[in-house]
């Protein structure tokens, strides 16, 4: 489906497993690819809850673009979607508003 977005339905929060086995559900990912084809070089915690731009923006209150600019600028990680949205690890998250608390 190259060029075409594509959609899932994923029932609850969105996670690494479940947008896994999503993909995998549609065929777009091989039974036996492992997790690391998420996001190439870096293996995802499967467990950990993903988050949108906007959910990001929420905890921070920013705008959702300022939060893809820190994702590009590299100071947050991000995943992409098949469809090529990012997506965020919320321990990560809220790891980093910790982190500056303590800075504070």
């Amino acid at each position: 489906m190259k060029g075409s977005a594509m959609e899932f339905d994923i029932k609850g929060p969105v996670t690494a497993e479940r947008l896994l086995a999503a993909a995998r559900k549609a065929g777009v990912l091989r039974e036996d690819a492992p997790p690391a084809a998420v996001q190439p070089g870096r293996e995802p915690d499967i467990k950990d809850e993903l988050l949108t731009p906007a959910e990001v923006a929420t905890y921070y209150r920013v705008d959702p673009k300022t939060v893809t600019r820190w994702a590009k600028a590299g100071k947050l990680s991000s995943i992409r979607t098949l469809g090529g949205h990012r997506r965020y690890r919320k321990s990560e998250v809220l790891g980093l508003m910790r982190a500056g608390d303590r800075a504070a």
